[in-house]
Order: structure tokens, then C-alpha cells, then sequence
């Protein structure tokens, strides 16, 4: 009788046992393989941010520059203090800007060093979230001694206007007179 018992015990513990593995896996609490499903974007830019590339593209009209789009702020800045002087520190900086991007970058060809750097401001910059990530960015670029444009999004741009935000050093290697 303790045989059965202990058979019929294990029976319903290897019974509990595959009704929890099925429901985790059904559920998707644990993956087997990959099952998401995923689409392509219509495009990597906005159509705001397409107007303005287009715009961009006649305005830096120096060979020896490129212009790159969604950028990584980490890919462009870096903490100034030391990761190993005080690592606590150099990742709570790090991360403040490992997750944002900026919409347009333009860097020398030769060394790929940023010239500027280029945010579109849409209407969504009007919200206080967005306000307080914005004068995070421009501080942050100021203390690197990197030139950020602002340009407010509109359906269309005018070289001259465009080219006016930058500063006049920046202008004339945009043009190609360094």
C-alpha cells in the first residue's frame, strides 16, 4: 500500500510538474526561441525629419563632411570623470545618456570628430518631460564644447535659414571655406 502510494505521489508531482511548464510557455512567461514577431519600419526617419535631411543635405555642401542620423548621445559624449576614479559616479552619468538619441550629427570624413549636432524640436518639446530633457542635452553638449542647432520642425526649409543657425565657424566649414 506505501508503494502505491508513493507511486501515485510521484505520478501527481510530475503531473503538477508539466501542467506548470505548459502554462508558463503558453502564457509567454518563458520563451522558447523566439517568438516574437516583429515588422520593417517604413522608413528609419520621420517624414519631419526627411523634409529637414533634405534641407540638411544642401546645406552641407563640403565633401569632407557627412551627415548621420539617430545617433546615440553616447556615441557622441562621454562622461568627463574617470570610470575607474569613481565607477558609481561615471555610470550614473553614462546612464543619463545612453538611452536618448539626437536626430542629426555632422562629422569631418577624415577622423568622423562631430562639426554639430542637430535636434528637430517638434510640438512634443513643448511638454515639461521633454523640457527638462532638452536643457539636460544643451548643458551637456555646452560642457563638451559641441555646437547643438535646434531647429523647430516645419514643412519646409530655406537654406539661408537653416545655415543662419549655425555659428559662423561652423557655417563656413559646412560651405567647405575653412
Amino acid at each position: 500500500m506505501l508503494e502505491l502510494f508513493k507511486e501515485m505521489h510521484i505520478i501527481w508531482v510530475v503531473t503538477l510538474i508539466v501542467v506548470i511548464a505548459i502554462m508558463l510557455f503558453s502564457s509567454g512567461f518563458v520563451q522558447a526561441g523566439n517568438t516574437y514577431q516583429y515588422q520593417k519600419q517604413q522608413a528609419v526617419f520621420t517624414k519631419a525629419e526627411i523634409n529637414l535631411l533634405k534641407v540638411l543635405e544642401q546645406v552641407v555642401i563640403n565633401p569632407n563632411l557627412a551627415i548621420y542620423g539617430k545617433i546615440r548621445v553616447a556615441d557622441i559624449l562621454k562622461p568627463a570623470i574617470q570610470k575607474n576614479a569613481n565607477r558609481k559616479k561615471w555610470w550614473s552619468a553614462f546612464s543619463k545618456i545612453s538611452q536618448k538619441h539626437v536626430d542629426f550629427v555632422i562629422v569631418d570624413k577624415h577622423d568622423y570628430s562631430v562639426v554639430s549636432v542637430i535636434e528637430l524640436n517638434d510640438k512634443s518639446h513643448n511638454r515639461k518631460d521633454r523640457q527638462d530633457r532638452d536643457k539636460f542635452i544643451r548643458k551637456a553638449y555646452a560642457s563638451a564644447n559641441i555646437e547643438l542647432v535646434e531647429i523647430k520642425a516645419a514643412r519646409h526649409y530655406f537654406v539661408s535659414d537653416l545655415l543662419g543657425q549655425f555659428s559662423e565657424t561652423t557655417q563656413r566649414k559646412l560651405q567647405g571655406n575653412n
